[in-house]
């Protein structure tokens, strides 16, 4: 547990934790928790820095594995609160004009999806997008799992190696 980052940060508490019984993975679900209030809020930029906080305590799989689901839990509970929220009275008000974002989405799969994804838009305009578009929830949720995985292993990645 002698690794650079508890050489510079005062996180002994932290170091009791991860060496108690089960402690990697209560911080795991911690970790799990946090990215999925931040997602499901809606902030922007904040995939990066906790997988790669993430992958620093926790190491590449278990700090990966907690980003990718609290990220998958978050989008999904965005995604419905605008779909359900927001999706009716948009419609009815620029229905006519949403007709071309709706076949657009229904004719190109999964693609452009997960290409917004790679090309790092904010997470709540694509989500948006997705719930305003007809989209679909099961299509959504595979596009944002296939699109934010590079960026979630990556960062680990990086944080292990501290």
């Amino acid at each position: 547990m002698d690794s650079f980052i508890f050489n510079w940060l005062p996180i002994s508490g932290l170091q009791a934790a991860l060496a108690a019984p089960f402690g990697e993975v209560w911080i795991a679900l911690v970790f799990l928790a946090i990215t999925a209030s931040a997602y499901a809020s809606g902030i922007p930029g904040t995939l990066l820095p906790i997988s790669f906080t993430s992958g620093a305590l926790l190491g590449v799989g278990l700090g990966a594995l907690a980003v990718a689901v609290g990220a998958m839990i978050g989008s999904m509970v965005l995604y419905h609160v605008l779909e359900r929220g927001s999706h009716a009275t948009i419609r009815q008000r620029y229905g006519h004009k949403l007709a071309r974002l709706d076949a657009l989405a229904a004719g190109k799969g999964i693609v452009p999806l997960i290409m917004l994804r790679l090309a790092g838009l904010p997470h709540i305009a694509v989500t948006g997008l997705c719930a305003l578009a007809n989209v679909g929830p099961r299509r959504y949720a595979i596009a944002t799992a296939i699109g934010v995985l590079p960026a979630i292993g990556l960062s680990s990645l990086a944080g292990s190696a501290l």
